[in-house]
């Protein structure tokens, strides 16, 4: 398992749980996973260290054989063949329907 890349969505502060969470995203071999992680810590916590604390919390979910909330993400269609176009002409398309 080669984590490729880690993104993190606005990392905010929870007050009813004392804690900081976030969306991370995970990206390896080409696709796309999400976790919903939260860490506990005060309000004046480094930032540094809560945003190593929540890569750390998706990075152990992302691991796990039953990773619990997880969004797999679709393959991106930028990087996916182009589907055939149909070049049938509308007055064509119309007259299939009404012979049908």
């Amino acid at each position: 398992m080669k984590i490729e890349k880690i993104q993190f969505e606005n990392v905010r502060y929870n007050p009813e749980l004392s804690a900081f969470e976030t969306l991370v995203r995970i990206e390896e071999n080409g696709r796309t996973f999400s976790y919903p992680v939260h860490v506990p810590a005060p309000l004046h916590a480094e930032y540094g260290l809560i945003v190593r604390r929540l890569a750390q919390a998706a990075s152990s979910a992302h691991g796990e054989k039953q990773p619990g909330l997880r969004i797999a993400h679709a393959a991106d269609p930028a990087t996916q063949a182009p589907q055939p176009v149909q070049q049938t002409s509308l007055l064509e398309r119309l007259l299939a329907k009404r012979a049908a």
